[in-house]
């Protein structure tokens, strides 16, 4: 798991440092450090890695070279071994134990094509000295970044993260106004654009290619297509094949050199990988997990309930609220690019916990994309018998009775999802399912200030998600490839590699993937069970209090703190930030914000923690 930047310029360029530009990565791959250096007759070629070792100690330094090819790689490629044997027999030699020179030996025989071979998580840069092509690719679920920004002589620079980006001084800054609504919209940017007009990140499952000052446009791999038809294997036939392929997914994923523990919150996902590593250790597994003084919060009881069932050796951190405030600006210095997720702050405080013992664990994500985990899921059921409603008796007598009810700041109360349901309706299933997700409300959006239209996201970049038959899978689609990628695994991601800890998702293995969007959706919310088919599985290695318990995500009390710790911070910036000065947020909106929230007349927690989030970033990173 490393830290991966690069550029390529015209020979007459000013001189850019490539050793600063990977060594802003360095919290990525604190173990080692490695430059390449290239010139053509028209071009300057620079590439930069930074390791944290954790297959091969000894080897795998890069960027590595074969033959004409030259790669800096950031990931893990869990069937390298297979690979390995496979190109072995056909006559490949290797000198070195690594899965980067198996992928490395991989690209030079099949380019692009032999992509889809490829079982792990990685971002990648390969350039060919004879053709002058250079290759970015990315994983087929986005869980390593990958960042790109064309230069204006032709040239290109890249890194895994937008701030190493940023040290190269020819890449502009000037804020997209539609990336920022899409921000505030959903707390994030979607795969393929960024917050700045002249960044983009490179989308999951895709490649792009640069050969003498010309960019390709991204291409797919791999495209995800969820199932048009009932499976033919019986519900107890399609348990046996996931438990199986959750055996060999969470056995692939703990190959490494350093130990592996795992992330253990108390909730199905992280406890079921739990559950399946313990037996593969050969030891006792080490599981983290970060308890809180809220009880409305706190999952902590379940994870020590987890931990003993299976008997790993459980390490805990509980922290107060004065101790998570006291964190804030540390998690939020993570984030390279501004995402308003506020479980930034719970997920560096446990892998920093995790970092003090273990280089590599294993996390539960996943489980809710595949697997119809969120509570958003089953509203669409609801959905289906509240669009018989007439929608004049819906906006003229529900609303305002939903819309007058009180303001709690409780964990998703009853209230904020009555409110969710109705004030944020629309007629389009897809649409209707972005509004019920997303951080601000339409209506609020439309206040911010400028032009600002509303970040529709109805064709994700690989996938049919609206094509399907099957609605849900469909909705499971969409979220798999813009909020999985965009948020979930961009947090983890940050949060874990800022400690220089790898993250490793069994649950996003190539086969469960496929696996989980060949199934109807039935076996996935059945009724008002979700993960239907996944705790079947679970419930043969975990407690049934575990398995059917009520999902709780990993949140810290936002909405409270709004109105009370973090009120004179939003005054301070009220009066100045950098955003101020891009002239596209409208700042009494905001201030109007702060009043009634403070006043208890509306939770306005997520769109001001967005503004929190968004000008600590400038600050940082623009200003």
């Amino acid at each position: 798991m490393c830290g991966i930047a690069g550029f390529i310029q015209s020979i007459d360029s000013p001189a850019q440092s490539i050793e600063s530009i990977t060594d802003s990565l360095a919290h990525r791959g604190p173990d080692g450090c490695g430059y390449w250096h290239g010139t053509s007759e028209r071009w300057q070629v620079a590439l930069g890695h930074r390791r944290l070792s954790i297959i091969d100690l000894a080897g795998g330094a890069q960027p590595m070279s074969r033959n004409d090819f030259i790669l800096t790689f950031n990931g893990e490629i869990y069937n390298y071994r297979s690979l390995r044997t496979k190109m072995a027999a056909h006559g490949a030699s290797f000198t070195t134990s690594s899965d980067t020179e198996v992928l490395l030996e991989q690209f030079i025989r099949s380019g692009t094509a032999g992509l889809l071979e490829l079982n792990g998580m990685f971002a990648f840069a390969a350039w060919n000295r004879v053709t002058q092509t250079l290759t970015l690719a990315r994983d087929r679920a986005g869980i390593k970044p990958l960042y790109y920004s064309p230069l204006a002589d032709g040239g290109l620079v890249f890194a895994s993260e937008l701030s190493a980006l940023l040290k190269h001084d020819r890449v502009a800054r000037s804020i997209d106004q539609d990336a920022l609504a899409s921000f505030f919209f959903r707390d994030y940017v979607p795969p393929g654009s960024t917050i700045l007009k002249s960044v983009f990140k490179l989308a999951p499952g895709h490649f792009i290619t640069w050969q003498q000052g010309k960019l390709s446009p991204a291409t797919a791999y791999w495209k995800l297509v969820p199932a048009r038809q009932t499976s033919d294997a019986s519900p107890e036939e399609c348990e046996a094949e996931l438990d199986r392929m959750l055996h060999g997914a969470v056995e692939a994923q703990m190959v490494a050199d350093v130990p592996v523990g795992v992330f253990l919150s108390g909730g199905i996902d992280s406890s079921l990988v739990a559950a399946l590593a313990q037996p593969k250790t050969g030891t006792r597994l080490s599981t983290f997990s970060i308890g809180f003084e809220d009880p409305d919060f706190d999952e902590s009881h379940f994870a020590r309930v987890v931990a003993e069932h299976i008997g790993s050796n459980h390490i805990e951190e509980r922290v107060s609220e004065k101790t998570l405030l006291a964190e804030l600006d540390h998690a939020l210095d993570c984030l390279d690019e501004p995402m308003g997720d506020p479980s930034i702050l719970p997920t560096y405080l446990v892998s920093r916990l995790a970092a003090r013992h273990v280089k590599v664990v294993l996390g539960g994500d996943g489980g809710d994309e595949l697997w119809a985990g969120y509570p958003t899921y089953k509203a669409h059921k609801a959905a289906n018998h509240l669009a018989r409603i007439p929608s004049i008796f819906r906006r003229s007598v529900i609303n305002p009775l939903v819309a007058a009810l009180p303001v709690r700041h409780g964990y998703q109360s009853l209230e904020w999802k009555l409110k969710r349901l109705f004030l944020r309706w629309e007629d389009q299933p897809l649409r209707r399912h972005q509004h019920w997700m997303s951080a601000s409300s339409i209506a609020d959006l439309r206040q911010l200030g400028g032009e600002v239209s509303v970040p529709w996201h109805d064709s994700p970049m690989h996938l049919q998600a609206g094509e399907s038959h099957d609605r849900l899978n469909g909705i499971l689609a969409y979220d798999f490839a813009t909020y999985l990628s965009g948020s979930v695994l961009s947090k983890v991601d940050r949060a874990s590699m800022r400690n220089s800890l790898e993250v490793r998702p069994p649950l996003l293995h190539n086969e469960l993937i496929d696996y989980a969007f060949s199934l109807p959706s039935s076996l996935k919310l059945r009724g008002r069970e979700s993960k239907w088919l996944l705790k079947r599985v679970a419930q043969k290695y975990l407690p049934s209090a575990i398995v059917h318990r009520r999902k709780k995500g990993f949140a810290i009390p936002l909405a409270r703190w709004i109105a009370g710790p973090l009120q004179q911070r939003l005054n301070s910036i009220l009066k100045n930030s950098p955003v101020w000065d891009w002239q596209m947020l409208n700042r009494e909106t905001f201030a109007q914000w702060v009043n009634h929230h403070q006043l208890g007349h509306r939770d306005a927690s997520k769109p001001l923690w967005s503004l929190i989030v968004l000008d600590h970033w400038a600050r940082k990173c623009v200003a």
